[in-house]
């Protein structure tokens, strides 16, 4: 988890520490970001007493879509257009980021993670559901899919975080004790430096367009949602690897040959592992392929529910 989320928060360091520009207020209050994150179609719902943001469209079988590390239910915005006449799409922004309320300190870890999903899905009185999970959100997919088998059928995974075998750098937890993020937290990120993170994940940068520039940096700096960020990038937690050799359902893999935050290398450990997988890997795509490439995505999604795995 330390490495994972780690170099994402020593990238905010290096940036923030080298450049003279980070000067400003930048934190959006929670009615602010409200006003301009939610929709008609913006929904609420407690769950553990935390207030969870989610969207419900579309009809027929459910598909769970969940977002990665300091994304949003926004990043499924181009799947949703396209399968809404076909499914019922259930997103939601995990506790932490978008706009869902910020979980205890002592609960930012996968199990509570867990336990908040399957409550989320008890209340919807989802009985079964395909579902999809990105990059940290497809860690959290295929542990629900592997302890859930009766309710989640088919698993799609898009760079999912998992194999951790490398040691963190020592930089990492440093970042966090520097004065530069002390203020961080007070005054938010500076929107080019949210750019420069959002290209990293990308494999074309060209595909990055302002508007998606502008909603990364409203809710990461949402009020809460950093230090939140923060908490998960230094704590100590490992994925149940083992888990994942019980999985039977099919799975869809889904994997950009740039990405640069989630090696592809992993992809071909989650194939091997998973009995009943195919993989899809994507040239000089990073790592939010249903961001990035959409179209091609979404036509091997389709293959895979319509013939199976």
């Amino acid at each position: 988890m330390k490495k994972y989320f780690g170099e994402a928060l020593t990238k905010f360091g290096v940036y923030l520490l080298s450049s003279s520009t980070s000067e400003g207020y930048h934190i959006l209050n929670k009615r602010e970001a409200d006003d301009l994150y939610t929709n008609y179609l913006s929904k609420f719902v407690e769950v553990q007493g935390l207030r969870i943001h989610y969207r419900d469209e579309g009809q027929g079988f459910p598909i769970i879509m969940l977002h990665g590390f300091s994304a949003s239910l926004h990043i499924w915005d181009h799947w949703v257009y396209a399968l809404s006449d076909r499914y019922r799409l259930i997103r939601l922004d995990l506790p932490g980021f978008g706009l869902s309320d910020i979980p205890p300190k002592h609960q930012i870890d996968t199990e509570p993670y867990l336990l908040y999903l399957k409550q989320f899905l008890d209340h919807l009185e989802i009985k079964e559901c395909y579902i999809a999970g990105n990059s940290f959100g497809g860690w959290l997919t295929w542990e629900l899919g592997a302890r859930y088998p009766e309710v989640i059928k088919r698993i799609i995974l898009l760079s999912p975080a998992g194999y951790f075998t490398d040691q963190t750098k020592p930089k990492t937890v440093e970042f966090a004790k520097k004065p530069a993020f002390k203020e961080l937290l007070k005054t938010g990120i500076p929107r080019f430096v949210i750019k420069r993170l959002l290209a990293n994940a990308y494999g074309d940068k060209t595909k990055i367009s302002e508007h998606d520039i502008n909603r990364y940096y409203g809710l990461i700096n949402r009020e809460g949602n950093l230090m939140s960020m923060v908490r998960f990038a230094t704590q100590e937690v490992s994925a149940t690897t083992k888990l994942i050799k019980k999985i039977k359902q099919p799975t869809l893999l889904m994997w950009g040959m740039e990405d640069r935050i989630i090696p592809v290398t992993d992809a071909y450990k989650f194939h091997k592992e998973i009995p009943n997988s195919r993989l899809m890997v994507y040239k000089g795509v990073g790592h939010m392929p249903q961001a990035e490439v959409p179209g091609k995505t979404l036509r091997d999604l389709d293959d895979f529910l319509n013939k199976g795995s």
